[in-house]
């Protein structure tokens, strides 16, 4: 994943991924211009799953960045790259799709 801007507010974001509404990831900071491999699996039973980036906010309600939707017709396709733009931020995810 690739930061190339952190949301609405100064210094870096309190990055947390949920799939499917639970948290698989985070919170972690990252910061603008910074890269991490995540390294997160999950399994699906069905056709597609929800991923979904947010910014934890202590002081108010955690800021959306986006969301995206592997589908099982990706598997075995190779990298995807997703661009979510949500609450000023600019990320770039990059997830691939295999067979169980």
């Amino acid at each position: 994943m690739d930061c190339y801007e952190t949301t609405d507010g100064a210094g870096a974001d309190d990055l947390y991924i949920n799939v499917d509404g639970g948290r698989v990831f985070g919170v972690e900071q990252i910061d603008e211009e910074e890269s991490k491999s995540i390294g997160v699996s999950t399994t699906f039973s069905g056709a597609k799953v929800k991923v979904s980036l947010w910014e934890y906010d202590s002081g108010s309600a955690d800021d959306f960045i986006g969301s995206f939707f592997p589908h099982i017709s990706q598997a075995g396709t190779g990298e995807h790259a997703v661009t979510l733009t949500g609450d000023g931020s600019h990320y770039e995810v990059f997830y691939t799709v295999t067979n169980p």
